[in-house]
């Protein structure tokens, strides 16, 4: 990434100084950004591509060729799923026989497959799914099927780095929980819309959406109301700590944890809800702003029984980057391993693991089993150029 970062700084012609009095930054640290010499994380990230006038991926360097197999059959079927979403928008009716039971049957496979982290699967399914939904006649049962269909897709495109097409998947899930009329499903397509903002560093955004939709759900009595009312309590936490307010982060990160305590571990929605979830988050929350061991200490309270693999893995993740940036570097590629097999796709396409592996080889890890991800995850000339390999 500091490459990238160097090239996109010359491009504008800029001093290192001046690159990083727009970035907030000490030129300094900017230098060691640029040479991989200091790690940065999601929000500086963001800081970054906005001094730089770029977006965050083109910082990143997503997506890039993976050596998985599953992985690039995910990317040319994210290609086929766009031109899908494109080819039918949501006033037009496919001619495509399928009955309400086959379409719930395959979507409820679908939402299956994504919470198993298989990407792949689950775009390779959607491409034929998302015509059907929309040759329903029964247009009640169709919307109420694709808003978490859609969601799905966004997830699914978005883990695999394609957020520009994730955010027309997000927008298709707006679109049919508005038509639903249903303020429950209107606030997971919120959610989802924010999250595909805030994976783009626009974290105002991002907030403004759930913060509309958490009101719209105040006083509600309707069903798995307060699921989502918590989950967007967390999402906004996210978001403001991309704002830089830690504060206000963390009483929404109480709030959702009072909600959590009162509705206990739930399913709606494929949210994962409740305090385990609530506690995933304080997780990432403590790690991104700099207590990586204050990270370590809640991991240690989780129990991660019963929780599906696509939540599971952005536990191992974590506990990579935390054992990484208290200078654990054994136990961080345990945690990565440990990430990868409960997701293998994800572990692999992930940004923040390529961080942290990246981190590793800069301190001269080169353990077998180290060298072998770096294999999986296309990282060979990395390894080559930072292990002196």
């Amino acid at each position: 990434m500091g490459d990238r970062i160097r090239a996109r700084r010359e491009l504008r012609g800029w001093s290192i100084r001046h690159a990083a009095s727009r970035a907030g930054i000490s030129h300094t640290s900017w230098s060691r950004i640029e040479r991989g010499q200091q790690r940065t994380d999601r929000y500086m990230v963001v800081d970054l591509a906005a001094a730089l006038e770029c977006s965050v991926v083109d910082l990143t360097g997503q997506p890039y060729t993976p050596a998985d197999r599953q992985l690039d059959a995910a990317r040319i079927d994210a290609e086929r799923v766009w031109r899908i979403m494109m080819d039918t928008p949501m006033a037009v009716r496919r001619d495509v026989p399928a009955t309400v039971e086959q379409v719930r049957r395959e979507a409820g496979l679908v939402r299956v497959l994504y919470g198993r982290c298989d990407y792949a699967g689950a775009l390779r399914r959607l491409v034929d799914l998302v015509p059907a939904m929309h040759a329903l006649t029964d247009r009640r049962a169709a919307l109420a099927e694709m808003v978490p269909v859609y969601g799905v897709a966004m997830g699914s495109l978005l883990n695999v780095s394609y957020p520009a097409h994730a955010w027309l998947a997000a927008e298709r899930c707006a679109e049919a929980a508005g038509l639903l009329d249903d303020p429950v499903a209107a606030g997971v397509a919120a959610a989802n819309r924010a999250r595909v903002s805030a994976y783009s560093g626009a974290y105002g955004p991002a907030r403004a959406l759930c913060d509309a939709a958490g009101a719209d759900l105040a006083g509600s009595g309707a069903v798995g109301v307060l699921d989502v009312l918590g989950f967007l309590h967390l999402a906004r936490a996210h978001h403001l700590a991309g704002l830089r307010d830690q504060a206000s982060a963390e009483d929404h990160l109480a709030e959702a944890a009072r909600i959590a305590a009162h509705t206990g571990e739930t399913e709606s929605w494929d949210l994962a809800w409740g305090p385990r979830n609530v506690a995933l988050w304080r997780m990432a929350f403590q790690l991104d702003t700099g207590h990586p061991e204050r990270a370590m200490q809640t991991a240690a309270g989780v129990d991660l029984t019963g929780l599906p693999p696509v939540r599971q893995v952005y536990f191992w993740l974590d506990m990579g980057r935390a054992a990484e940036a208290v200078g654990r570097d054994r136990e961080a590629v345990r945690m990565l391993l440990a990430a990868e097999r409960v997701g293998p796709q994800h572990a692999r396409s992930s940004t923040s693991a390529r961080e942290t592996v990246r981190s590793l080889l800069r301190r001269g890890a080169t353990s077998p089993e180290l060298r072998g991800l770096c294999e999986r995850m296309s990282m060979t000339a990395q390894l080559s150029a930072d292990s002196g390999a």
